[in-house]
């Protein structure tokens, strides 16, 4: 029977959600896969190792998402919109990863969290000076971006708690409300219905 590494995150994950990261061993996960201990080891190094490429995966999908959109030229509202529209497809795309992304941090090693908290201050940064070009231009009201970034980021990022796929509302559904809030408070109100 062969083993993917692909399986064995699913798994880890799936063990760290109900469990908790620091009280779920190897055994447990190779006990899951029905394998033992010395075979999952063929494949991983440690339980650390997942951790990193669970962290590592979803920070890089938000990241190529990101410089995707960047290179499209277009005004800072229509801009914010898909950074938005990008977001909440993060947390539906990456959905198994998302919690143990937002609840797990701590268990990093010190090395690979200072990683990933450098990576997500260049994202957070890419958006804070989307709001600051939009308030430059007059788009968007005089707010303190960095505020307004941790505002936005905070409620997409929620979705991934509440959000189960089961009820009414489709994920693009979901990015047209965040839309409407964020703009409806930060744009002038002659820009909230700019493309």
């Amino acid at each position: 029977m062969h083993l993917s590494r692909e399986e064995i995150i699913l798994v880890a994950v799936k063990l760290f959600k109900k469990k908790g990261y620091a009280a779920t061993s190897v055994q447990d996960i190779s006990n899951e896969l029905g394998f033992t201990k010395a075979a999952l080891y063929y494949y991983i190094e440690s339980k650390e190792e997942i951790l990193w490429e669970i962290f590592d995966r979803t920070l890089s999908t938000a990241e190529r998402r990101m410089q995707e959109l960047m290179k499209i030229d277009m005004d800072p509202v229509s801009r914010l919109k898909q950074i938005i529209i990008n977001q909440i497809k993060n947390n539906h795309d990456e959905k198994q990863y998302m919690t143990i992304f937002f609840s797990e941090k701590s268990q990093l090693p010190t090395k690979k969290l200072k990683q990933i908290k450098a990576r997500e201050r260049q994202y957070v940064t890419i958006i804070s000076d989307v709001i600051r070009e939009g308030s430059a231009l007059g788009k968007f009201k005089t707010i303190h971006p960095l505020t307004a970034t941790f505002g936005i980021l905070g409620m997409c990022n929620w979705m991934s708690y509440w959000f189960n796929g089961k009820g009414n509302l489709k994920p693009e559904q979901i990015a047209e409300i965040f839309i409407d809030i964020v703009l409806s408070g930060l744009c002038q109100d002659e820009d909230i219905n700019e493309e």
